[in-house]
């Protein structure tokens, strides 16, 4: 089969996507098809537990395009809080509530683990509840849809994290050998070839084994093979082999935008031997209304903020933007509106000052965060969350008792190792400082 490649990068903002899906003339219908990849679009962090809001744009462009099918690149969850499995259970019916739209049209969905659902025990066992495959049980398959062959691999097996080897391997090896006259894609979460970050955890984590994955990849002329685990966008040719890191869909973007850190998805349409590979940027109002307001551009942010409570009304984060806006312009009738809203969101007055101090601490709004964090510890005197991120305010504004006091108070209420390590770090700098 000739593997012609095209790659096209749509350099403008796009803030919707018609229906693409139209059969070039005189092309058989079983050789025209359209799929999308998407995926790394898990939370931020264990303090903004929702799905991005650029994730609900990503899918709302999918859908228009009316793909075949989609795959996702992993990470759908934030994963390392998932320490029950009431919890964990939690975390991915939030993914399946913002990924509704693609389940309500009927679009077949294709997903490899990410590290994020392998972290914990809890989060691997909800994953594969969900998402391995019902005819084998197992998170590696493959299918075949027209003239193509999707290969799903999954690079977080237990005790084979970055590798393929094994069974997977030989598995794979069997499954290549059926593959005559295809066009051959491969999902998989970390890339061959890692870009920007994740350098030294990737597949090259075990260099012998992903050349001879590399070499089987070229042997059997895989046409691509898409990844994340990276929060860009790449496209790379190693030694014949293309790799398309598609990591753009909510995680915290990695690198500059000449590396490839804008939120992005792709579009891909096969004409026969021809295949096109459509990058599409995506604007995410609520990133550059953060910036904004970072910079003290603050009509600048409110406005992006009202954009992006227009698209998507009951997220909490331009709500949380525009209402910090409305506080710093002193507009106190839209601040006091904004109080309202984000209570009916988030469910209770000292979640919303305790995200409006952690977003405002976060953008390096002391004294606001100083204002909205007092306010939820004024609420509640044993939260972790509030008192943990008193302790930081109270480090950067460099009142070093305090910010102790706030720390020491905070280690024995969380079970998770990371804070405890991060607590205890910073406990010893302050009392070496004092």
């Amino acid at each position: 089969m000739k593997r012609n490649v095209a790659l096209f990068v749509l350099l403008f903002l796009v803030i919707g996507c018609g229906n693409l899906h139209t059969p070039p003339l005189g092309q058989p219908e079983d050789q025209v098809l359209n799929f999308v990849v998407m995926g790394d679009n898990r939370p931020a962090d264990v303090f903004r537990p929702e799905q991005p809001y650029i994730y609900h744009k990503v899918v709302a462009a999918a859908v228009a395009l009316n793909p075949a099918l989609i795959l996702n690149t992993g990470d759908l969850v934030f994963g390392y809080d998932t320490l029950s499995q009431e919890k964990a259970t939690e975390e991915f019916d939030d993914f399946e509530a913002a990924t509704a739209p693609i389940r309500e049209k009927g679009i077949p969905l294709y997903i490899t683990m990410g590290n994020h659902s392998g972290y914990t025990e809890f989060a691997r066992q909800a994953f594969r509840n969900r998402y391995e495959n019902q005819d084998t049980g197992r998170l590696y398959y493959s299918f075949d849809v027209k003239n193509s062959h999707f290969i799903i691999l999954c690079s977080e097996l237990e005790n084979e994290e970055s590798q393929i080897t094994g069974e997977q391997m030989e598995w794979l090896k069997m499954d290549l050998k059926g593959t005559k006259d295809k066009h051959i894609f491969v999902l998989l979460h970390k890339p061959l070839y890692p870009k920007i970050k994740h350098l030294e955890d990737s597949m090259n984590k075990h260099p012998e084994k992903r050349d001879a994955l590399a070499d089987l990849f070229k042997q059997y002329n895989v046409d691509m093979v898409f990844v994340g685990h990276v929060h860009v966008y790449n496209f790379s040719v190693v030694s014949g082999l293309n790799q398309i890191i598609a990591g753009g869909s909510g995680a915290p973007l990695a690198g500059t935008l000449g590396e490839g850190g804008f939120n992005h998805f792709f579009h891909v349409i096969i004409n026969g031997d021809d295949i096109d590979y459509r990058l599409l940027p995506l604007q995410n109002e609520v990133l550059l209304a953060t910036q904004l307001i970072s910079e003290g551009r603050i009509q600048g942010a409110i406005s992006l903020a009202e954009k992006a409570i227009e698209i998507l009304p009951a997220h909490p984060m331009p709500n949380i933007i525009a209402t910090v806006g409305y506080k710093v312009a002193e507009h106190p009738a839209k601040y006091a509106a904004g109080i309202t809203v984000l209570q009916s969101i988030l469910g209770s007055e000292e979640e919303v000052y305790f995200r409006l101090g952690e977003f405002c601490l976060d953008a390096k709004l002391l004294d606001l965060a100083d204002l909205f964090l007092a306010k939820a510890l004024n609420m509640t005197a044993n939260s972790f969350k509030v008192l943990y991120h008193c302790g930081k305010l109270k480090m950067a504004e460099n009142q070093y008792a305090i910010a102790l006091e706030m720390y020491k108070k905070a280690l024995p209420l969380t079970d998770n190792d990371y804070f405890k390590l991060d607590i205890q770090k910073q406990i010893k700098t302050l009392e070496e400082k004092m």
